[in-house]
């Protein structure tokens, strides 16, 4: 039993670290810094990522509250608020990522084949309108739904990704290209740039400071130590992203679109691989198969991420005395009223860089700040050095 627990947990929380930004984003890095962005993303990974993973996993665990970082700095709870609004703005958005690689997974056979159009703009806000009633139904659920959704997920993305990768192996030139693309360039590791982006780019794909770790570590079994459960999380991110980066480089390599890539993740899912597939599947039906499974892989890694950013403001709703339903039809309300103009056309790249950019590393800040806050008073109070093996250990 303490086994399928601990395995439960792990499935949900590598499932919201194993989103869009691994698949789609990460090989764009990689495009655009070499293998000094790997270099240096396995370095944030080890020294901020995996710590504040770990850190965040404890603290939920210990304090299973909306806020737990109130439990150990006056600021917490406005930090903790930060991080769910800001979770909860970027579900408003995955609201329509999810809709439109939903109508993708429907349409991209018939496009391909038979010239029908991609998408059809109309009927994205009724998309929009479904994806949040399964999510409130999802947020609802127990943990072993929950963690059964999002190993259904990572394990569709990642067998495709391990198959489109030995397709794009058996190009002549996939070898060269990825020996190109991942050579380390000296003057870029030491670009501020360059460290940045391997920032940013944990933050986002760990979902670290953004008030989902701790919600769901509320839920993580006493036999699980968070410090293994943080380990497996980032190999499975770092894993996953490295599978991602090779399936798409050497195919948009083989197929001649590598300047197809650019720095938006939902851009190169859009045009990046319709062409890399075409190019690499000649038979349309083929193609057409495979294109449906990938955009519906993606509608399924989108969901799962979605979920899971819209956790902490349903946590938090819940605590202030609403039942569990209540909590979820209000959250999943107001997240779908705030998608539906991006539904309808408007861009929501400026949302994007606003929650990513800008309210995500604030909110990152403000955790560490948190951090340091509760190291400094317990060390004056026990006057022990060993305040985070105690912490860690609890």
């Amino acid at each position: 039993m303490k086994g399928n627990a601990n395995k439960q947990f792990l499935y949900t929380a590598i499932g919201a670290a194993f989103g869009l930004g691994n698949v789609a984003r990460f090989p764009a890095l990689c495009l655009s810094y070499g293998g000094a962005f790997v270099a240096a993303y396995v370095a944030v990974l080890a020294l901020v990522g995996f710590p504040m993973l770990a850190v965040e996993l404890t603290l939920g665990r210990r304090h299973a509250s909306a806020f737990p970082l109130k439990a150990v700095c006056p600021l917490g709870g406005a930090v903790g608020g930060l991080s769910a609004l800001n979770s909860a703005a970027m579900c408003a958005v995955y609201g329509v990522i999810i809709s439109v690689f939903a109508l993708r997974a429907c349409t991209f056979h018939a496009s391909v084949n038979y010239g029908c159009p991609a998408d059809i703009i109309g009927v994205t806000p009724l998309f929009a309108v479904i994806v949040f009633i399964a999510l409130a139904f999802f947020l609802t659920r127990r943990q072993c739904v929950r963690a059964l959704a999002a190993r259904a997920a990572v394990l569709f993305q990642a067998g495709l990704l391990a198959v489109l990768a030995v397709r794009g192996l058996t190009y002549s030139n996939a070898l060269s290209t990825l020996a190109s693309v991942f050579a380390l360039n000296g003057a870029l590791i030491i670009s501020g740039e360059v460290w940045l982006a391997a920032l940013g780019q944990a933050l986002l794909s760990l979902s670290v400071a953004a008030g989902v770790m701790p919600a769901f570590a509320a839920q993580m079994p006493r036999s699980l130590s968070p410090v293994r459960a943080a380990a497996a999380i980032t190999l499975a991110n770092l894993l996953g992203g490295l599978l991602a980066a090779t399936a798409t480089i050497t195919l948009a390599g083989g197929g001649g679109v590598l300047g197809l890539v650019g720095g938006s993740a939902f851009g190169n899912a859009l045009s990046l691989y319709p062409a890399a597939l075409r190019a690499a599947f000649s038979n349309g039906h083929i193609c057409g198969l495979f294109g449906c499974a990938f955009y519906l892989s993606l509608t399924l890694t989108a969901f799962v991420s979605a979920l899971s950013l819209a956790r902490p403001a349903y946590v938090w709703v819940q605590a202030a005395g609403a039942s569990p339903r209540a909590a979820a039809c209000t959250v999943c309300a107001a997240m779908l009223a705030f998608c539906l103009p991006f539904a309808f056309g408007l861009s929501f790249a400026a949302v994007d860089e606003l929650c990513c950019n800008v309210v995500a590393p604030v909110a990152a800040v403000g955790e560490v700040a948190c951090f340091a806050f509760y190291a400094l008073t317990e060390r004056k109070r026990s006057g022990k050095i060993k305040v985070w093996k105690t912490f860690l250990n609890s």
